[in-house]
């Protein structure tokens, strides 16, 4: 249930991401909710269960997305393991401790998606533009806080579903003796 919540609000993340955003004028940015999204599973989630997202979303991203195939699910690993080793050394729990940790996670996603990019194609003019990566930046910490709150909001319900559908299971043996 939580695992598929996450992929339905990816989904629909990345259905906003690339239908209504391109429609903007470039001086309002293009935010990159879907890294918000692998930011918040890495530091809420589990290990395992957040692994397996962060490649389903990076796998979605990739393929309506993507230029080079493999790019986004491996760099939100790598995000996702980082992010992982960072929140059980340090204490950032609190939301507002998470919006500068997605902005500078943001810088280095970005860096290394256009060291990977420049790798697997030499050949091609790829552009770095500081103007649109810092604005992106600057959106992703003015929108962090409350995507934060939403998607803790999504995760409880999630996780109160998966209590309530435990609740409800019959219980084996006799429920006459004790």
């Amino acid at each position: 249930m939580l695992i598929f919540s996450f992929i339905l609000l990816g989904t629909t993340l990345l259905t906003i991401q690339t239908t209504i955003f391109p429609m903007l004028p470039a001086w309002m940015g293009n935010p990159d909710l879907l890294f918000l999204l692998v930011v918040y599973i890495a530091i809420r989630l589990d290990i395992f269960p957040g692994a397996v997202l962060a490649l389903l979303i990076g796998l979605l991203m990739d393929i309506f997305a993507g230029v080079f195939l493999g790019l986004y699910p491996v760099i939100y690993l790598l995000l996702f393991f980082l992010l992982q080793g960072l929140s059980r050394h340090l204490v950032i729990d609190e939301t507002v401790h998470q919006a500068p940790l997605a902005v500078a996670s943001y810088l280095l996603a970005s860096s290394g998606i256009y060291i990977f990019a420049t790798i697997l194609a030499p050949d091609a003019s790829l552009t770095w533009s500081w103007r649109d990566i810092l604005l992106s930046a600057l959106i992703l910490a003015v929108i962090a806080i409350p995507f934060y709150q939403l998607c803790s909001g999504i995760h409880n319900l999630a996780l109160k579903g998966i209590k309530n559908r435990a609740f409800l299971r019959s219980k084996s043996g006799n429920r006459f003796l004790a």
